[in-house]
């Protein structure tokens, strides 16, 4: 079984940037930035992961 590095842009938006997703990303960062307690995540947004980006002309 092959697997997507999540390193990879694409693939960290397929693994955490959907609604399904919200509990699995929001212990990622609390524990990618060590929030404990009242630091924790309350409340978390997921905004259109795909966007295009703004190139300036």
């Amino acid at each position: 079984m092959k697997f997507i590095d999540p390193r990879i842009d694409f693939a960290f938006k397929r693994i955490f940037g959907s609604e399904d997703a919200k509990d699995v990303l929001t212990s990622f960062l609390e524990s990618l930035l060590d929030l404990e307690g009242d630091r924790r995540i309350a409340e978390l947004t997921i905004l259109d992961p795909f966007l295009a980006p703004r190139i300036k002309e």
